[in-house]
């Protein structure tokens, strides 16, 4: 799997060299089919590394991780009432040998690249036959060769051992101590809280698979709602909570999201420091969030920009006010869900 997203980028590069040796010689019929092909592959990047990703994940390499699992059932026990608050944090780490600033650059640019070259090809090709512009030049596409060479360079983007994962995810571990000791000893009324510390998530996501695809059966899409906590406390100023991506915008959770955005305005004393953040066509964003999408469940993923996967992952670059406020942040939003469940 680690070979395939290391290699994506590379795929599309070629491609875009492919295009550009077919117009050279003019053939421009095959050149719309292969831009299509790369428009589609470039737009639906996230969409299809996911599904690859989920489906091959049997291939390769086996290595042994566990998933650390705490369970603190609701005081009420009626199946007719009861949810669940499924709680992710994971607690392995990972470097790479790019800044991630740069690599997060190389595939921003990779998947923007990919898109408007294919849509700038389709375009000159058809203003071409329709004889609004002369033939095309090939050096209009020069720039195809720097965006093929340029995708390249992630194949270079090794991982490693370097990052000590202050920020991802000790301090998202540190949150799930946090409520598992309150809730311990503050049971919930009516939502079963399930604290999973999830192992794999720097391969693929895999502690998150395992657990869904094992419990899945047990927990109600309807009644089942999961909250990934993943590098909060990494920025000084914020966390996040990542409340859509994509376009059309698909939402994540409207129910939790109704309940943050209230939770927000009714505690006007709390300084949470916690603001919505969209993740916009293109940019690929994965986490444990990922596994949960094919089941149909309701999730926040809540996080802060700061250094990871990186050697300045370490203690001296995360700030433990902002890990104390998503503390009170994610304890409060639990209880009012909690409150906020109608007995009939």
């Amino acid at each position: 799997m680690n070979i395939f997203l290391l290699t994506y980028d590379f795929i599309v590069g070629l491609l875009i060299i492919a295009i550009i040796f077919i117009l050279f010689f003019q053939l421009h019929y095959l050149a719309i089919i292969l831009s299509f092909i790369l428009l589609f592959i470039s737009f639906f990047s996230r969409e299809i590394r996911e599904k690859v990703h989920f489906k091959c994940n049997k291939i390769g390499k086996k290595q042994e991780s566990l998933n650390y699992i705490i369970e603190i059932p609701a005081v009420e026990k009626n199946s007719e009432h009861n949810r669940n608050i499924i709680i992710f944090a994971h607690y392995d780490s990972i470097g790479r040998r790019l800044n991630p600033i740069f690599s997060g650059v190389i595939f921003f640019i990779s998947l923007i690249g990919g898109t408007f070259f294919s849509i700038h090809v389709l375009v000159s090709i058809l203003l071409y036959l329709l004889n609004f512009i002369p033939l095309v030049d090939i050096i209009w596409f020069f720039y195809g060769f720097c965006l093929a060479g340029f995708y390249s360079i992630q194949l270079l983007n090794k991982r490693n051992n370097k990052s000590y994962g202050t920020a991802d995810n000790a301090t998202g571990v540190a949150n799930a101590f946090y409520l598992t000791d309150f809730f311990n000893k503050n049971p919930l009324q009516y939502i079963n809280l399930i604290i999973v510390l999830t192992g794999a998530e720097e391969m693929g996501d895999q502690g998150a698979y395992d657990y869904i695809k094992r419990n899945s059966d047990n927990l109600n899409k309807d009644k089942s709602y999961f909250l990934i906590v993943d590098s909060v406390g990494a920025n000084k100023d914020e966390n996040l909570y990542f409340y859509a991506q994509g376009f059309p915008k698909k939402r994540f959770s409207p129910i939790i999201e109704r309940n943050i955005k209230h939770l927000l305005s009714s505690k006007k004393e709390e300084d949470y420091k916690i603001n919505p953040m969209y993740i916009p066509p293109l940019i690929h964003f994965s986490t444990d969030h990922a596994p949960l999408k094919p089941y149909g469940y309701e999730f926040m993923i809540f996080g802060s920009n700061g250094s990871i996967h990186s050697e300045n992952d370490n203690i001296n670059n995360y700030y433990p006010e902002m890990v104390e406020k998503f503390n009170q942040f994610s304890r409060d939003l639990i209880i009012q869900m909690d409150k906020k469940i109608k007995i009939k």
